[in-house]
């Protein structure tokens, strides 16, 4: 039987919809209206709990996450791979748990984004969005330390997430000598690693009865946060028969001839390890977007929607943005559950957004104890407009029990995230 046109499209209206019909000459072809679609740059706590959250709220939206990176790695877990506690396996996670639940994941680096046309140019291509997320993290500012951008493979840094199998293999193949680690100036992405990398350290050199010391150089002048800085500062000095610790401390040159570093005041530390954490700064596409403020890397937002204060289609944060709240993974992915009701709510689904939370670390001091920091969140109204109210609660004694939360937490959001 040979169907007329009108009766193909009323027999089968589903299949017709997907057929293309050729323009005549001269004709530009009709386009479909297209879906809005909210590309987040970046797939580590931030982001792919935003795309999760908004993939609930908003189903109608393309989710799209731009990711460079093969895997996701969990970096509360990090302190134990890099020491042989766990295996990569074990502190990874696949991103097909994403695209299984309807996010569109793209591997690929971005290169620009172009706020006024809303598009971001990748390594793989351009894609427009609706609205765009940045939760890039951070960006190790190595070029900020003479001599180590040109010599990348003489440091293994603890914030290096591509490159931790190499600090694993080094830290495993240490027989002793001098371990010198470094402390940016803030902000720091998780501000307590450094000093519990070093805690651990020593750990390893007296259980292995390894001789050597660890040089801790801390370009603050206490332990950072500064609610835990005695607790830290106390644990650094019951190892002090093998942790130097030396505050007010910038590290600003690599000298890999001598085997040593400069400070700002001129002082020079020979090693035989190194790992300095260069100065944590965001991407450079951020600041060629003009994203921040003048002489601040990091994306200018307001705090309690995550847009950005310049281009109202875009938001940041986590480690990308310039906010009020803690640097850590917890907090990271409270403030991408506001940021994906926010931007459901833009769309025009009938949200309400968490006014609220709570960011809370655990840093150890050992494998068997470790401190807690929470910190609660919480936006208040005022004749003014809003308000942040925060509140700290530090239990500054080491505990058992906080190492038992500290994995507890990891397994829940891990499985929240994941499914596994």
């Amino acid at each position: 039987m040979i169907l007329s046109r009108r009766q193909f499209l009323t027999a089968f209206p589903a299949l017709a919809a997907t057929i293309l019909v050729k323009p005549a000459i001269g004709q530009t072809p009709a386009r479909a209206k297209p879906l809005k679609r909210v590309v987040i740059v970046g797939g580590g706590f931030a982001g792919a709990m935003v795309a999760l959250t908004l993939r609930k709220l908003s189903p109608n939206a393309e989710v799209v996450v731009i990711e460079k990176g093969s895997v996701f790695v969990s970096a509360p877990s990090s302190l134990q791979y890099i020491f042989g506690r766990a295996s990569w396996s074990e502190i990874t996670r696949e991103y097909q748990a994403l695209t299984s639940r309807g996010i569109r994941l793209v591997g690929a680096e971005v290169q620009a984004i172009g706020p006024d046309r809303q598009v971001v140019q990748t390594t793989t291509g351009s894609l427009e969005y609706t609205f765009l997320v940045l939760s890039t993290g951070i960006r190790l500012a190595s070029e900020e330390i003479a001599g180590l951008k040109e010599n990348p493979d003489a440091n293994a840094s603890l914030f290096d997430r591509p490159n931790l199998p190499e600090l694993r293999r080094r830290v495993g193949a240490y027989q002793g000598g001098t371990i010198l680690l470094s402390v940016p100036p803030p902000p720091l992405q998780c501000p307590p690693a450094p000093y519990e990398f070093a805690l651990l350290f020593a750990e390893l050199m007296r259980q292995k009865r390894l001789k050597g010391k660890v040089i801790l150089l801390d370009s603050n002048t206490q332990p950072q946060p500064s609610s835990l800085s005695q607790a830290i500062d106390e644990a650094l000095r019951r190892n002090q028969d093998i942790i130097d610790y030396v505050p007010s401390a910038q590290v600003t040159e690599l000298d890999v001839a001598s085997g040593s570093v400069v400070t700002q005041d001129g002082e020079r530390f020979s090693y035989n390890f190194l790992s300095l954490i260069p100065p944590h700064r965001a991407a450079l596409f951020i600041r060629d977007a003009g994203l921040s403020l003048l002489g601040d890397p990091f994306v200018d937002v307001d705090p309690f929607t995550f847009r950005s204060t310049r281009f109202e289609t875009i938001y940041a944060l986590g480690d990308a943005a310039r906010t009020p709240y803690a640097r850590t993974a917890s907090s990271a992915m409270r403030s991408a559950e506001i940021c994906a009701h926010e931007i459901a709510r833009t769309l025009g689904i009938k949200v309400k957004s968490p006014t609220s939370f709570r960011s809370v670390c655990y840093p150890y001091v050992s494998w068997e104890e470790a401190l807690r920091l929470g910190l609660d969140y919480r936006r208040e109204e005022g004749n003014e407009g809003p308000r942040l109210e925060s509140r700290v609660m530090a239990d500054t004694r080491p505990s058992r029990s906080h190492v038992e939360e500290r994995k507890k937490w990891e397994r829940g959001v891990l499985r929240q995230m994941f499914g596994a």
